[in-house]
């Protein structure tokens, strides 16, 4: 008896084997010769219709590639991803439930496209198996291919703009938003969770109930993650993270902005949601550095007050390493009247993070800050801090306010990165009518008794301002004539400036723009003049400087006397304000 049930336990032993055998192993070993396509090719096929492959002469299609992602963990159902030869990704999922797909990670196959449907479900690109045995489409040619399947480091902005859909990827500097109390999933419905980069940008992770990790409490630091992209909805963009295991899950550092840890390159803050990893620092006034509109914003303008305001906005320390190191920064500014004053870019060596920056050294960086008329119109500049390479530094911008004049920063993003900066179009020339008139010359074609000037310097309003009106209005004629101006070795020029008025009857006759190539001096009447449109004016009803917009004056290049002026006329009926600062002509 004993001899018989040893015996029975071994042919039992033996059934079980050979069954777990079959579940591990796929039913072919080889693909017939036939047509290999390309994940690329799969993908291509879907921008016109799903594709099925069921005819005679899809018998022998294959598909090859490198698994980056298995149903191990439980997070990954019914699928795995495919990495294709060709570096592009795409899901392979069973629609039958009877067995688990036997590839794993790292794993090089072959997948038989023979009786599947090339598809999409919701925006996903997937190869769906029908078959109830999904794995007799399988051959695996070799395991254990780890550098085929390492992750691509990415960005948020990167996988909403699509260019990793169903790929492996790092994202570095990631935290959750709220993690206290929370799990990776419930314990009945699958959860989504929002994780936040320190640049600002914001994707959700989604997790199964059925995930192995489901019921861990997620992480409360700040680091890497290594996922798989995906996405639900392409009609409503919502894309999501799909977590592999938690070895790919490091979310164990200090959180954004706390401790001003040494970040390393490249280093960008967007300020859309917080101030991130840098630090707001008040030294005067009650205005300080807000989150609005998207933006890090900061402005000494209350109401109808101007107020004196000293902020800082500081980097965390930042690592420069490289050959060449460049700063770029998103942004807008307006009513800045002395950008070398108000508005500096700084760095520093010494400075500790926390600390007040005005008791540390600091170095000017020659940013190039320029006004612009709207609400609407952010520029972005860039330039090299090469000098500092091989050094941890800190970069800072300080604004400041005067009393009874101030201007408005806001700025979506800092960047510090290896690279050359794009050289900036040429100034032809600059005037901003901050503290004087500067070059531009005054010429009253009609002055009539009772009035003294009509263009005149505005110290309160650091521009020029033409009116005829005093006690009533005046008829008067005057131009505000810019000096001799070389446009000779430029491809184009562009001249633009802000101004405001109000009062006027008839702006584009009153206030005009006028251009001259043989003007030498004295009244405009010694001189031929042509008149050039002004593309936008203000609104009329208060004094809020707007931009004219760009105004293409590359027809005169190669002139080497070329003048403009602004032209005011009034009459005893109607007698405008017009004021006119920051005149710009650039290539």
């Amino acid at each position: 008896m004993k001899k018989l049930a040893i015996l029975l336990i071994g042919i039992l032993l033996v059934s079980v084997s050979c069954k777990k055998k079959v579940l591990d192993t796929p039913e072919i070993k080889d693909f017939p010769e036939g047509k290999v396509w390309t994940v690329g090719q799969l993908l291509d096929s879907l921008a016109v219709a799903p594709f099925r492959f069921d005819k005679s002469y899809h018998k022998d299609a294959t598909v090859k590639g490198y698994v980056i992602a298995d149903e191990t963990h439980g997070n990954i159902y019914r699928s795995f991803y495919l990495r294709g030869e060709d570096g592009r990704c795409i899901a392979v999922n069973r629609i039958s439930g009877s067995d688990d797909f036997v590839v794993r990670i790292g794993d090089y196959v072959g997948f038989s496209l023979y009786g599947t449907i090339d598809t999409t479900y919701f925006g996903l690109p997937q190869i769906q198996a029908l078959d109830q045995n999904p794995n007799k489409h399988i051959v695996i040619y070799q395991r254990g291919m780890t550098d085929k399947v390492q992750p691509r480091e990415a960005t948020i902005d990167e996988i909403k703009a699509g260019a990793f859909l169903c790929d492996l990827v790092k994202l570095k500097n990631v935290q959750y938003d709220v993690y206290e109390g929370l799990t990776y999933a419930n314990g009945q419905t699958a959860a989504s969770r929002n994780l936040s980069s320190c640049d600002g940008g914001a994707i959700i992770t989604r997790t199964s109930n059925k995930a192995s990790f489901a019921l861990d409490p997620l992480p409360s630091g700040k680091g890497t993650m290594t996922s798989i992209v995906s996405l639900y909805n392409k009609y409503s963009e919502e894309w999501q993270l799909l977590i592999r295991n938690l070895s790919d899950v490091n979310l164990t550092g200090p959180r954004c902005g706390e401790g001003g840890e040494i970040m390393e390159l490249p280093y960008q803050q967007n300020f859309s949601a917080s101030f991130g990893t840098y630090m707001p620092y008040n030294v005067l006034g009650d205005q300080t550095w807000i989150i609005d509109f998207e933006t890090a914003k900061m402005t000494g303008k209350v109401g109808n007050d101007y107020l004196a305001n000293e902020d800082w906005l500081i980097s965390s320390p930042i690592d420069l390493t490289g050959d060449n190191v460049k700063v770029t920064i998103n942004y807008l500014a307006r009513y800045f009247s002395n950008f070398s004053n108000e508005l500096v870019l700084k760095i520093s060596e010494d400075y500790e993070y926390g600390n007040d920056p005005t008791e540390y050294s600091w170095t000017d960086i020659p940013f190039e800050w320029e006004n612009v008329g709207d609400w609407n119109t952010f520029l972005t500049n860039e330039v090299a801090i090469d000098e500092f390479i091989g050094k941890i530094v800190t970069l800072a911008v300080r604004y400041v306010s005067p009393a009874g004049s101030c201007g408005t920063i806001e700025i979506k993003s800092i960047k510090v990165e290896n690279g050359v900066p794009t050289p900036p179009p040429a100034t032809i020339f600059n005037e901003s009518f901050a503290t004087s008139q500067g070059d531009f010359t005054i010429q009253n074609v009609y002055l009539p008794e009772g009035l003294n000037y009509v263009w005149a310097f505005s110290s309160e309003y650091s521009c020029m301002k033409a009116s005829a009106y005093l006690g009533h209005a005046f008829e008067s004629e005057s131009w505000l004539i810019s000096p001799s101006i070389d446009l000779n070795g430029y491809a184009s020029a562009l001249l633009s400036f802000e101004h405001a008025y109000k009062y006027g009857a008839n702006h584009t006759e009153e206030m005009t723009l006028w251009v001259s190539t043989d003007y030498e001096s004295g009244l405009p009447s010694t001189a031929t003049w042509t008149q050039i449109d002004i593309p936008t004016y203000p609104g009329g009803t208060n004094f809020t400087f707007v931009s004219s917009g760009d105004i293409d004056v590359s027809s005169y290049l190669g002139t080497g006397n070329f003048h403009f002026a602004f032209r005011y006329t009034s009459t005893d009926a109607a007698a405008a304000t017009w004021e006119v600062k920051n005149v710009l002509i650039k290539e």
